[in-house]
């Protein structure tokens, strides 16, 4: 499908094209290819029946914005999460509208039909969401997938030691290359838990020492806040790769500029100079960042990464 510029910066919010402007020098064929891709992706937001609340209805960011920007320490890329659908459209229907705009209902190997059944009948806060990244090598798709509360997981990820009454498994992430990730709240996780459980699923010490040295660059020497959220990533055969830590940057930090400081200390690069055009709008009086967290995987690299508001 092909979107023509004018369409493109009528489609997208101000903020994010102001986003993208900052960003353009760093990745400048990875941000051509987001914009016509977000376009695509926010144009049906924009045509809301509800044009008053089509841009401040999401569950997404704290002023209801349908995007969020995400930044890793791990690779310089332009990382986004959006709504799939316009505010109008039921919470129940945005499952089978996501997979639709990524092509999956015809790709049998994605097996949508256990996290559709999942959502039948149940409350759901957000439906779905559809995750991009778009960096020189390429782009990639994710498709994020509202789990209700109390819901069992779906084979094959209904392993036993998943099962566990801490932990209260929120969201659910189908990849492209058919990996998983699994996003799960925790309302007692501390650090010595934490890294326990880095053990007990990557299964060496080597991750557990790299996360805890991400760790204390977010926290220093104080324990985890709670709530916070843990999420684990397996591969298409379900083995486990890696494990992240989050949670709201606001529970850490005292306001947005104590969190770019902390960040911006600890990484450097091409990763810092995205973390700083994604962070460099000017502003406005509400916290841009989202969550916070640190990730390692099985092979002992770790990360640093947040969410943000396009400003």
């Amino acid at each position: 499908m092909v979107v023509h510029p004018a369409e493109i910066q009528s489609a997208l919010p101000s903020a994010v094209g102001r986003t993208m402007d900052r960003l353009e020098p760093l990745l400048p064929e990875a941000v051509i290819r987001a914009r016509a891709a977000l376009a695509h992706s926010l144009g049906a937001v924009g045509h809301s029946v509800w044009p008053e609340v089509a841009w401040r209805f999401s569950r997404l960011t704290n002023t209801g914005l349908p995007i969020e920007f995400a930044w890793s320490s791990r690779e310089a890329a332009l990382r986004c999460t959006v709504e799939v659908a316009p505010p109008e459209t039921p919470d129940h229907e945005r499952l089978g509208l996501a997979a639709r705009c990524l092509g999956w209902p015809n790709e049998p190997r994605h097996a949508l039909a256990p996290w559709q059944a999942l959502q039948q009948g149940r409350d759901l806060r957000f439906g779905a969401w559809l995750g991009a990244r778009f960096s020189r090598a390429g782009s990639a798709t994710k498709l994020y997938v509202d789990l209700p509360p109390g819901a069992s997981l779906p084979p094959p990820c209904s392993l036993p030691w998943l099962r566990s009454p801490t932990l209260h498994w929120r969201m659910a992430g189908l990849n492209a290359d058919q990996s998983l990730e699994l996003y799960a709240q925790c309302a007692d996780l501390d650090r010595e838990r934490l890294l326990g459980w880095c053990q007990r699923f990557l299964g060496a010490s080597a991750p557990g020492v790299a996360l805890d040295q991400r760790l204390a660059l977010l926290c220093g020497d104080q324990d985890l806040p709670r709530p916070s959220g843990l999420s684990l990533l397996f591969d298409r055969e379900m083995r486990p790769r890696a494990l992240t830590w989050f949670c709201f940057a606001k529970a850490l930090f005292r306001d947005d500029q104590q969190v770019s400081k902390a960040l911006q200390s600890a990484v450097d690069g091409e990763p810092a100079a995205v973390y700083a055009a994604l962070a460099g709008g000017p502003p406005d009086g509400r916290w841009r960042h989202g969550m916070v967290g640190a990730g390692v995987d099985a092979g002992g690299t770790s990360w640093l990464q947040c969410g943000l508001r396009p400003t």
